[in-house]
């Protein structure tokens, strides 16, 4: 399906369940129909600024809805792509989008979404990649051994052009974060603690040289 046609097919969508019935059908054919991909890709190619999105918007959020639906991880790595290559100062709507629909992915979002994340802070690829683990810890998907690495992401986190504090306030007033902390810190008085027992023996035991005395 070439970029023309498949921009056409998508712009005769009239109602919401046409909308869900075409979504899933192209998902589906992409299995099998490797030019549905490239015709995304392109798509998402002019998806990039503020102008572009205006006129492009329900297209592309289309095609967005169509790669995740896909489950496919070619169609995770053409949208990882297409994140990485965005420029800064997207808009805030966008980004939040993003964050909020790849967590669909599941869990094999976190290992791109942590990667996405070592980005400079204020671009639209690190908030991206916090806002995926925030909203995979709210939804319950992103497992006990990943929550100490967004405690750590998030602990001193200043906001950013596209509000990510916000969300990450929700994940900070969860009681499973406050116990995490509380617990943290309670490992940490134990060890002091123990540290109290230790003893040493602090005198000077290295014998001078005899040019030395």
């Amino acid at each position: 399906m070439k970029v023309e046609e498949l921009q056409n097919y998508l712009k005769d969508i009239q109602t919401t369940y046409q909308r869900f019935e075409v979504i899933e059908s192209l998902a589906k054919q992409i299995q099998n129909d490797k030019t549905i991909l490239q015709s995304i890709k392109d798509i998402l190619e002019n998806c990039k600024t503020f102008e572009d999105l205006k006129r492009n918007s329900i297209i592309c959020s289309y095609c967005i809805h169509i790669l995740i639906q896909s489950q496919r991880p070619e169609s995770m790595y053409i949208l990882l792509q297409h994140i990485k290559s965005l420029p800064d100062f997207m808009p805030l709507k966008y980004v939040e989008f993003l964050g909020r629909l790849l967590p669909f992915f599941g869990k094999i979002i976190i290992g791109p979404a942590k990667e996405l994340c070592q980005y400079p802070k204020g671009t639209p690829q690190h908030a991206i990649g916090v806002q995926i683990l925030c909203n995979l810890f709210l939804d319950g998907l992103l497992g006990e051994e990943n929550f100490p690495y967004l405690i750590e992401l998030i602990r001193d986190f200043e906001q950013d052009p596209y509000f990510t504090k916000n969300l990450i306030d929700m994940v900070k007033s969860t009681r499973e974060y406050k116990d995490f902390l509380k617990k943290s810190s309670k490992n940490i008085n134990k060890d002091l603690e123990l540290d109290e027992d230790i003893i040493f023996d602090d005198s000077i035991l290295i014998k001078k040289s005899s040019d030395e005395v």
